[in-house]
């Protein structure tokens, strides 16, 4: 789990680069994909907590995990004041997220797909289809390229995540 350690020792200047950029600049081809308000949102790896604190700000019931201690720590620093409910969790278990019987509207991974092992791909999105409202969306961000190794990267693909998709029923 290098990648956890990085973030844990470079947390301070990692969300201070999160949140120099907003949710609308960051996610702007999905604003019109996000349920309405009051939806469940759920934020898998959800950083310095800018996209979770967007979604309180809308009024959507915020659930984010966030695996790193010294992210998290930060979030909750720049969010003190936003109504998100805070989990340490990781995929590809997402175990304690689904301790707490809720479905999700919307889940968001935003810089985090490639942070998954290869071979654990395939049950982290099974289990991220389990905790999906039958109406739900995913909407993943993906890092295209060469891997930072440095932060525990793997190549990803789009080709991939569409089989996965059609593999758990679910449409692109």
């Amino acid at each position: 789990m290098a990648a956890y350690l990085t973030y844990n020792h470079q947390s301070e200047e990692m969300a201070q680069l999160y949140e120099d950029l907003s949710f609308e600049q960051v996610h702007r081809d999905i604003l019109s994909e996000l349920p309405p308000k009051g939806a469940t949102v759920l934020d898998v790896g959800a950083g310095s907590g800018r996209d979770a604190a967007w979604f309180a700000t809308q009024e959507y019931q915020v659930v984010a995990v966030e695996p790193s201690i010294g992210m998290r720590t930060q979030a909750q620093k720049y969010h003190a004041d936003s109504a998100i409910h805070w989990l340490d969790d990781a995929l590809p278990s997402l175990s304690k997220t689904h301790q707490l019987g809720l479905n999700f509207d919307f889940i968001l991974l935003s810089a985090v797909w490639m942070h998954i092992l290869p071979q654990q791909r395939e049950r982290a999105f099974r289990k991220l289809v389990t905790l999906l409202r039958p109406s739900g969306r995913i909407a993943i961000s993906l890092r295209l390229g060469e891997p930072d190794l440095s932060r525990e990267m793997h190549t990803v693909s789009l080709q991939e995540v569409y089989n996965l998709a059609h593999t758990f029923g679910l449409h692109v």
